[in-house]
């Protein structure tokens, strides 16, 4: 009991010092923070502006920190062009054909471009380079050329691109009964396939240029290969393409069921394309009747582009539309039929090359484009020959001595009295048009009646090149060509090409001019071809199967907002534009850039 009594007493006393111990411990606590921080308040107001500028500086770290953020992150980003969006751009003519190998019309040149690659093609310095060929090497004879295909091409319906295709192509364009439009000439040239991926071409000679007739798109074989030549144009293929392009047919929507005037054609990115970046999803062409509905739709934004308007658009068209020029390796002629039972005499050309006042015929062209021959000298340094000089009164002598007279209105007629009338034919566009319209001025200044044939290429039927060009239905044929990327104006002055399926629209025949052509096209020697270029100029100055007018160049018309081809991509004619569509866009979007 008593054990029991002591250790409840400790338990007390322990308590007891313990309560003792935390009061104490909290006076000395409290007199601390009295002495040391409320005892001090008083002394705030001694160092408040010391107080105030500190709390200022620390905003202002603050506040310079949130705005270097700001200013940096923007400089780390931009408005930038990326994938996806629609491009549109407006055209001339109707669409009756999508196969590359019968476009007329500037619609179907356009929509082949888009729907078919080419075999070559001319790269960003208007040098000839694969574009399905991997490679095109030539044999050290200059007669044998090996083209070999890329790997892991394909059309659009997903079967491979093959040497077959090729093969099939160039046997369709060297037969004349399927009529093609392609400016390339395989009479005489043998194909050999060597595998699936290679193909022999064999020339009659050496030709160092045979790059540049290989530019011409394919067609697939596994498809059109059991139709006849003569049927290809009027298959089913004709409507509904499989193609080797960057895009690939989606609609086709005609406004007016009795016309093909007004037509919108839906294109979308081929997933199948070898060269798989390309940033539109969309490509729609739409077709209109004439120049004045195309400034309409530009100025509307129905449209984004077109390469359809001249010059004198340009002051019509809305704000934000901007243009780009380029020249290109081709130009006008006035190509005289030297069958024609006029123009056989070559004294009556020379005539008309003497009486044409070029000044007035190229009114309102640029001095940068007057063209004068058919090699150009951005194709090849020449000596060029002196051009007659203009003198009406000359001419009309010229023409007298040639054995024809005149009557009381002074009008050329021939020994029989009859009058004497030329036939002059031209595609309906804004410059060859005036063109064409001022040169038969001349001619009747000279004393010819003369009939001007404008072909209205937006009509239904109004197939100028094989209804007119073709069977030679002319006497004088105004007409733009292709001169090429290096000079060889074999297509159009070699007797070999004074057919109906040749591209010789003059009929122009010259045995030495043939020789000239032929030797300047085979020889490896760069001097030898000189001479012989030079030997042909001054004979087509003397014997005149045509007269130079302008070089031929690209207005493109787009709004600003897009982008388009390069300013310095080199083109030979005006598709050529298309070269880098895979990069062209329509979107744009804020992106970060890497630092």
């Amino acid at each position: 009991m008593s054990k029991l009594k002591k250790k409840s007493g400790r338990n007390r006393f322990s308590r007891k010092k313990i309560a003792e111990f935390y009061h104490e411990s909290t006076d000395k606590v409290g007199k601390h923070f009295s002495d040391n921080f409320i005892s001090r308040i008083q002394n705030a107001h001694e160092v408040r502006l010391w107080i105030i500028e500190w709390v200022l500086l620390v905003l202002a770290v603050f506040l310079f920190t949130i705005v270097q953020m700001m200013w940096y992150g923007d400089s780390y980003r931009k408005e930038a062009f990326v994938e996806g969006g629609d491009y549109s751009e407006a055209v001339l003519g109707e669409i009756n054909t999508m196969n590359p190998l019968y476009a007329d019309t500037n619609a179907e040149k356009v929509l082949g471009k888009l729907l078919f690659a080419n075999l070559v093609s001319p790269d960003s310095s208007g040098h000839s380079k694969g574009e399905l060929a991997k490679s095109v090497k030539m044999d050290d004879s200059g007669r044998v050329w090996t083209v070999t295909l890329r790997d892991n091409i394909y059309w659009s319906d997903g079967e491979p691109i093959v040497a077959d295709d090729i093969i099939f192509t160039t046997d369709l364009i060297r037969d004349t009964t399927a009529k093609t439009t392609v400016a390339a000439d395989f009479t005489r040239v043998k194909t050999n396939k060597k595998d699936d991926k290679t193909v022999e071409f064999t020339l009659p000679s050496t030709y160092t240029d045979f790059t540049d007739t290989l530019e011409f798109p394919l067609l697939p074989s596994h498809i059109l290969g059991d139709i006849s030549h003569a049927l290809v144009f009027e298959s089913d293929f004709s409507m509904h393409p499989v193609g080797s392009g960057p895009f690939v047919l989606n609609a086709l929507q005609t406004a007016n069921v009795t016309s093909l005037n007004d037509q919108t054609i839906y294109l979308t990115r081929n997933t199948k394309y070898f060269m798989a970046d390309t940033k539109l999803d969309t490509f729609t062409l739409k077709t209109y009747k004439n120049q004045e509905d195309i400034i309409q739709a530009l100025n509307a934004s129905e449209v984004t582009a077109t390469a359809e308007l001249g010059a004198d658009s340009a002051e019509r068209l809305r704000d934000g539309v901007s243009l780009r020029e380029s020249l290109l390796n081709g130009g006008a002629f006035a190509f005289f039929n030297t069958k024609s039972d006029v123009l056989s005499n070559k004294s009556v050309r020379q005539a008309i090359s003497q009486g044409v006042d070029m000044g007035k015929v190229r009114e309102g062209i640029d001095e940068y484009q007057y063209l004068n021959y058919p090699i150009l000298e951005r194709q090849m340094e020449l000596s060029y020959p002196d051009l007659p000089k203009y003198d009406l009164e000359a001419a009309k002598e010229a023409i007298k001595k040639a054995g024809f007279g005149r009557n009381s209105q002074d009008k050329i007629i021939n020994k029989d009295g009859s009058a004497i009338t030329l036939n002059v034919a031209v595609q309906k566009r804004d410059t060859i048009t005036r063109v064409a319209e001022r040169f038969v001025e001349e001619l009747k200044a000279i004393g010819f009646e003369v009939t001007l044939n404008i072909y209205d290429e937006t009509q239904a039927g109004a197939d100028f090149f094989t209804t007119v060009v073709r069977p030679r239905d002319y006497d004088i044929l105004i007409y733009e060509v292709n001169l090429g990327v290096n000079a060889d104006p074999f297509i159009y002055y070699s007797s070999t090409q004074a057919t109906t399926g040749g591209w010789n629209f003059s009929n122009y025949s010259n045995g030495l001019v043939d020789d000239a052509l032929l030797s300047a096209r085979t020889t490896t020697n760069n001097n030898t071809r000189k001479a012989k270029y030079e030997y042909f100029l001054k004979t087509w100055v003397n014997d005149a199967p045509a007269i130079g007018l302008y070089q031929s160049g690209l207005r493109y018309y787009f709004d600003s907002k897009v982008k388009i081809f390069s300013e310095n991509l080199q083109m030979t004619d005006v598709l050529d534009r298309f070269n880098d569509v895979r990069y062209w866009a329509s979107n744009k979007r804020s992106v970060n850039v890497t630092p």
